[in-house]
Formats: structure tokens, sequence, C-alpha cells
């Protein structure tokens, strides 16, 4: 059987190229964007769900996509210093000719900038997730073992 004679969906490796994998990364890395906008404004790239599923059975692209992934944080981390500096908006001037807090700019603001530490907590944890030190379950079971070998001599 040749394969003009196949039925179904091709194969998931079959539409891809490492210059579109390079693409995809590239433009993932440099773009604040999640997959599945950015697979609209391209429409010669594959569907969202096709470039997960590469991710998982094309090796080279998995390792490529989650460094693109890695290099977003930091461009997240970059917008989070705007939107906290930016204080454009934040005064309005009420009905009253009064200048007033814009809770909801403000809001907004906030939401903006929560998301994206939870998204570079998710995709760095070690640099931006949040740290749980257990140091003084450390220290207590340190003085146990101190005193207990004390009570051995």
């Amino acid at each position: 059987m040749t394969t003009s004679n196949r039925i179904g969906r091709p194969p998931v490796s079959a539409d891809y190229t490492q210059e579109l994998g390079e693409e995809i990364c590239l433009k993932l890395s440099t773009s604040d964007k999640g997959l599945q906008r950015l697979c609209k404004s391209y429409p010669h790239w594959p569907c969202h769900q096709t470039i997960y599923e590469w991710r998982i059975k094309i090796p080279s692209f998995g390792d490529m996509y989650r460094k693109a992934k890695r290099d977003q944080v930091e461009l997240l981390v970059d917008q989070m210093l705007d939107i906290s500096d930016d204080t454009t908006n934040d005064n309005i001037v009420n009905d009253n000719g009064k200048l007033v807090c814009n809770n909801e700019h403000v809001n907004r603001s906030r939401l903006r900038i929560d998301t994206r530490k939870w998204v570079a907590a998710r995709l760095e944890p070690r640099i931006y997730g949040d740290r749980i030190q257990n140091e003084t379950t450390l220290t207590l079971h340190e003085q146990a073992i101190k005193e207990l070998k004390g009570f051995e001599d």
C-alpha cells in the first residue's frame, strides 16, 4: 500500500520541520501571548494541540519548547516591573471634580502582575517560586541528635 492510499490523520511528526520548530520557539520566547493565541496569529502553524503533541513525540522540539517557555518568563518579569511602575490612569476625576483613586485600573494591574507571577513561578519555580524553608525543623532535629549523643558519653 502506498502512502497516497492511506486513510486517516497523518502522523503527528509529518508536518514538523526543524525550521518551523525553531520559528515557533522563537516567537514563543519573545511574546507574552500563549501558544493558542500565537497559533491564531500565524496561520501556517499547526493547531496548538499538534504543537503540544510535538513536544512529547519529538524530543529535540520538546527541549527547544521548554527553553522557549523559560525564556518567556524573563519577558513576563520585565512586564511586571513596567506594570507596577506605570501610574497612568491610577487616578481619575470623579463627577464632583475631585481626583480619586481609579480602583478598577489598580485592581486590573494587580491581576496582571499576579497572573504573570503565577506563570513565572510555575515555569521557573527555582527562581520565582515560593520557597518553603524548614530550617526550624532541621535545627530542632540536629539539636535532638546532639542531646542524644550527649547521653551516650
